[in-house]
This record gives structure tokens, C-alpha cells and sequence, in this order.
């Protein structure tokens, strides 16, 4: 079914209405919309079921955490999800990086302490494949629009060292959780007060992964390591494990 009917599925059975498009989403189309009773909600609608249900499930789990944005209501015939809009809704900020810190570790810790539930999410080493892959197709979509055949020529060749080291971490890990997967500025959003995090693509695996993908997207990129290691300090883990996470993840970026 096209979005555009599973959208107006939504409204009627959640009698919504003043749909305006959301910018940002790579996967989902996700739409602002209002309730009859005049309150601000979201309909997202992510590509596939499989990821409607795992999302909902992730925030499901993070619901009395107060970390994550809330989920109101699921309609898995449209794989839709309805959820709180969150205002202001600014992002976090890319500069400021010891609040940025505080804030990472702040939201991970409350994150990673929920019980996943009985949900069968997928483990962090498929996910990273899927990463990987998603790389490479975007390595060679960027050469053939540019024309550079080098861009991304330093990632690549060490896609294979990156995948050896997280096929380590993640056989060596002494404790597993809930990932968010996807632990990004952009995907952390403030209600005014603090801020809660939104399109997670959730995983179970090493925490010290999340704390390596935030520091690997966050500016400026001479702090990765930095980051990575103050992050793991706060949230009282290894901190040599979100380092070596950092770099795998960085790896795939560039």
C-alpha cells in the first residue's frame, strides 16, 4: 500500500487531521498531525512491518525511562505508529561538546537499564552488516553524482579492519541491552526541558556502542575519541571499548 493511503488510513482511524509533511526521515515518511481534541501528534510510517513493530517495541520498553519519545498508539495493518510531538523539537546542538557529553551519557544510561521485553530484536552484529553494506551503496552513489572516483577511497579501504574489530567486540562483551542504534544529534530532540530520543533503529548488543556511534556523528571529528572515552566515564563503562567503537563507527561514515 502507497503512503498516501496508509496515511489517510491513519487519519481515519485516529481521527486526525491538519497532516503536514516532517522533513529529516530517510526511511519513514512521517507526518505532524492533529487530534480532534486539538493535541499535536506524529504518524510515522516506517518503510517496512518488520521495523514498525521493532520500533514500537524499543519504545515500548523505554516508555517509563523518559528518555524516548512517546509512543500513543500502533496500527501494525498500516505499520504505523502514533507518537507525541515533541516541542520545541530543536536538536541537539553540535557544538558544545561537554554539555553534548552529558547529555549522551545522561539519555544511554536511562536507555540501556530497560529490559528489552520479549520482542526478538535483532543483535548488533546483523545490524552492523546492514551498516556496512548501507556505506558502500552510499560510497558509490556519492563517486558516480560527484564524478570523484576516490571520495570516500580512506573508509573503504579499511571496511574490512573495521568489521574484524567490531566482530570482537561484540564476541567479547560481558553485558548486553537495548541499543538504540541510530544514537545521532539529529535523533535527539528537546521537549523544552530536556531532551528525548526518537528513530532509534533498535539492536540488542554492547552499550559501549552507542557511546562509540554518538562520538563518531557528534563535531567536531578531532573529538571522537575524546568524546567517546568522557562518555563511557560518565555511564561507568570501558573506556577503551567506546574508543575502539568510535573508530569502527567512524570507519563507516567516512
Amino acid at each position: 500500500m502507497d503512503v498516501a493511503s496508509r496515511l489517510d488510513a491513519c487519519k481515519h482511524r485516529w481521527q486526525l487531521g491538519d497532516e503536514r509533511p516532517l522533513g529529516g526521515g530517510l526511511a519513514s515518511a512521517v507526518f505532524a498531525c492533529t487530534t480532534a481534541a486539538g493535541n499535536e501528534v506524529v504518524v510515522k510510517l516506517p518503510a517496512t512491518g518488520r521495523q514498525a513493530r521493532a520500533e514500537a517495541a524499543a519504545l515500548t520498553a523505554w516508555e517509563r525511562t523518559r528518555a524516548a519519545v512517546q509512543l500513543l498508539d500502533t496500527d501494525f495493518t498500516q505499520g504505523a505508529l502514533l507518537l507525541v510531538r515533541i516541542r520545541p523539537g530543536t536538536h541537539l546542538r553540535g557544538n558544545g561538546d561537554t554539555a553534548a557529553t552529558e547529555i549522551a551519557a545522561g539519555l544511554l544510561t536511562r536507555l540501556h537499564q530497560a529490559p528489552a521485553g520479549g520482542f526478538p530484536f535483532p543483535d548488533l552484529p546483523q545490524i552492523y552488516l546492514r551498516a556496512e553494506q548501507r556505506s558502500r551503496e552510499d560510497a558509490c552513489y556519492e563517486r558516480r553524482v560527484s564524478g570523484d572516483s576516490t571520495l570516500g577511497e580512506a573508509g573503504l579501504a579499511r571496511l574490512g579492519d573495521a568489521r574484524s574489530a567490531a566482530e570482537r567486540l561484540c564476541a567479547s562483551t560481558q553485558r548486553t541491552v537495548l541499543l538504540h542504534g541510530d544514537f545521532l544529534d539529529k535523533n535527539l530532540l528537546s521537549d523544552g526541558s530536556s531532551y528525548l530520543a526518537i528513530d532509534p533503529i533498535p539492536c540488542i548488543g554492547d552499550p559501549c556502542s552507542d557511546a562509540g556511534f554518538f562520538a563518531a556523528g557528534h563535531p567536531p571529528a578531532t573529538g571522537i575519541l575524546h568524546r567517546a572515552a568522557a562518555i563511557a566515564a560518565l555511564m561507568r563503562l570501558d573506556r577503551h571499548r567506546a574508543r575502539r567503537w568510535a573508530a569502527i563507527w567512524a570507519v563507516l561514515q567516512t
